[in-house]
């Protein structure tokens, strides 16, 4: 599950809130599982290290599993495989499947009481990256459990994925599905100037998209009237297409934030260069003129997006947007493709980016062994049932591969959905290091603030991305020292 592109984040945890809730220690509220009103199981927790191999269980075993929300659809998918899997001769049952907390309570802060109060629940889902929650030493360590698994071992992810989950040396989480990332664009707009649209002939680098997008730039006085293709202005995007101009947001490696690196600046202004020459170098005339950014959905103002009005020639979004696109009317138009990101003048190849489901074990989880067999089950075996809820793309190699949205078949064929599916989940395989950071939130924010400051011409790309960088530096050094 994951929300709707635009302004909204996988939820993310509040770094002072859960070191308050650790040094409460046992007099954390007490938070009962699956929304009962009883007190969480209180059986001595065992740990997981990173090298030790799952032991196989003797008796039945029951486990708690959370997940931090979504639709019903969703959230009952969980239960029907819950189902399968403790039919299945593993020795682990699922008790009651927790699928959010309410709209009174956060998800994380009721994890995080539990945490502290030493009565985690056995596995998770979350929208947390895992690099996050270990930094803190709120998850278990996985590796041993991996090695030993049916379907987990390191080489079945795409490592470009599983980076999301090394802290340290070691894997804190699975990714479980990962919708990758794309530009969807118009065959028919292109078509219409003579533009070819197939998609190994869509726009390899920067310069030939700018170019193309030029083509259907039109404005009625200081009223964009039709677009291109916008230049880049997401925060979380941006770790795309540093990549595709051979840089990156954040060098795990070294553990240090490189926001102001040759790359990135070049990146955020040939972003403004491009402003300049297509929209009038005006950021806020070209939002008031319609909902061209709204990344293909239905603005806060109400607004039907531009793309699917056919005034649009091309955006980016992800996998999720194959079947979200039929959520707005087509106005003329109904054959659109999806091609690969264009390479920067820095750089050297193509990438994509990904926005994850994770699965993992709480410290101190009671049952940590039978937890693993659950969601070692759940990332293969589970995810026809999975996709069928909520198309988001199985991230494991070993994992079904004729799947495909049937939102998308209805509108088209059987044949274009599957191969649309099929270039998705190829595009994990390039996909840039994303979700990284032990401070990933907050660089984000930052990142918004520097390309706020850059499209409203308040502050240059460099003087943007210095700031930028200075202070997401300044929280990573905090948190490294403890």
């Amino acid at each position: 599950m994951r929300p709707n592109r635009g302004p909204l984040m996988p939820m993310v945890i509040d770094r002072r809130r859960f070191l308050q809730l650790l040094g409460a220690g046992g007099a954390a509220v007490l938070v009962g599982a699956c929304g009962s009103d009883e007190p969480a199981a209180t059986t001595a927790a065992a740990t997981t290290s990173g090298t030790a191999a799952p032991a196989t269980t003797a008796a039945p075993v029951a486990i708690d599993f959370w997940l931090p929300g979504g639709s019903d659809p969703f959230c009952q998918g969980f239960v029907e495989v819950g189902e399968a899997f403790s039919a299945s001769g593993s020795g682990v049952t699922l008790n009651d499947v927790l699928c959010g907390v309410g709209v009174d309570e956060d998800f994380n802060e009721r994890l995080m009481a539990n945490l502290a109060a030493g009565t985690p629940p056995d596995a998770v889902i979350i929208w947390s990256p895992p690099v996050v929650m270990a930094s803190l030493g709120a998850l278990e360590p996985l590796d041993g459990l991996m090695a030993a698994s049916t379907y987990s071992q390191v080489e079945n992810w795409p490592e470009g994925v599983l980076a999301s989950c090394r802290w340290d040396g070691q894997i804190f989480g699975l990714p479980a599905t990962a919708s990758s990332y794309a530009i969807f664009y118009n065959e028919e707009l292109l078509e219409s100037k003579g533009i070819s649209s197939a998609r190994e002939d869509f726009p390899k680098t920067w310069d030939d998209l700018k170019a193309m997008s030029a083509e259907f730039v039109e404005w009625d006085g200081d009223t964009l009237v039709s677009a291109g293709f916008i230049p880049p202005y997401d925060g979380i995007e941006s770790a795309i297409w540093s990549a595709t101009n051979g840089g990156v947001l954040y060098d795990a490696d070294q553990q240090r934030s490189t926001l102001d690196s040759d790359q990135n600046i070049e990146m955020l202004d040939y972003a403004l260069q491009w402003l300049n020459e297509q929209y009038k170098g005006d950021w806020v005339a070209l939002q008031a003129s319609g909902n061209y950014t709204g990344g293909g959905y239905v603005d806060g103002s109400g607004r039907p997006p531009a793309f699917q009005g056919g005034h649009h020639a091309a955006l980016v979004n992800g996998f999720w947007f194959a079947s979200d696109i039929y959520g707005s009317e087509f106005s003329g138009w109904e054959r659109w493709n999806v091609a690969q990101f264009p390479v920067g003048p820095s750089g050297t190849s193509t990438a994509s980016g990904f926005w994850p489901n994770w699965c993992a074990i709480p410290k101190g989880a009671p049952n940590p062994e039978a937890a693993f067999k659950w969601l070692d089950y759940l990332v293969v075996e589970g995810m026809r049932t999975w996709f069928g809820k909520v198309p988001d793309i199985p991230t494991n190699r070993l994992a079904p591969d004729d799947l495909f949205p049937q939102a998308v078949a209805d509108q088209r064929d059987d044949e274009f959905a599957t191969e649309i599916t099929q270039f998705f989940t190829a595009q994990l395989e390039v996909a840039a290091p994303m979700w990284t950071s032990p401070v990933q939130d907050f660089m984000h924010d930052r990142l918004y603030e520097a390309i706020d400051a850059v499209l409203l011409k308040t502050a240059t790309p460099k003087e943007a991305l210095t700031a930028a960088q200075e202070a997401t530096q300044a929280e990573l050094d905090s948190l490294l020292a403890g």
